[in-house]
C-alpha cells in the first residue's frame, strides 16, 4: 500500500534521508516528516510531532505513552512475581508483552476511560484471558 506517498510493502522507505538539513546527519524522512518532501528536501518537510530530529521523541506527543509502554513491560516481569523459567512462564511473558505493545505502541487512540481519574494500570506475566 501507499502511504504519504511512501511504497510500503517492504521496508526501503525507512532508509529514505533528508537533504540540505541543518543538522549532522542525515534525518529518516518517515520519522521526522508529517508529508514526502519534493526531492527529498529539508525545505519542503512539514515536521510531525513524532520526533523533532529524527534521534530524540516529542516528548509532548509520544511521552505519556512510551512512558506507560515501558511501565506495562516492566510489569509484566517483575509484578506479582517472576515469570517461571518454563516454556509456559515465557509464552506469558510474551503475551503481557504483546498486550502491552497493543495497548500503547500502537497508532489505536488510548481509550478515553484510560485517562484522568487517577487510574492506574497493572501488567502480569500471569495473563488472564
Amino acid at each position: 500500500g501507499k502511504h504519504i506517498g511512501y511504497d510500503v510493502s517492504s521496508n526501503a522507505f525507512f532508509f529514505e534521508r533528508l537533504k540540505g538539513g541543518t543538522t549532522n546527519w542525515a534525518q529518516s524522512i518517515p520519522m521526522v516528516c508529517a508529508n514526502k518532501p519534493k526531492d527529498d528536501m529539508d525545505s519542503d518537510c512539514k515536521r510531525n510531532k513524532i520526533s523533532p530530529d529524527g534521534i530524540h521523541w516529542c516528548v509532548e506527543t509520544i511521552g505519556p505513552r512510551f512512558t506507560a509502554s515501558i511501565a506495562c513491560l516492566l510489569g509484566c516481569v517483575h509484578n506479582e512475581r517472576p515469570p517461571e523459567a518454563t516454556a509456559e512462564g515465557l509464552e506469558s511473558v510474551h503475551r503481557c508483552e504483546q498486550e502491552c505493545n497493543n495497548r500503547f505502541m500502537s497508532l489505536v487512540p488510548v481509550e478515553e476511560s484510560w485517562i484522568g481519574n487517577e487510574r492506574t494500570f497493572f501488567a502480569s506475566s500471569n495473563v488472564v484471558s
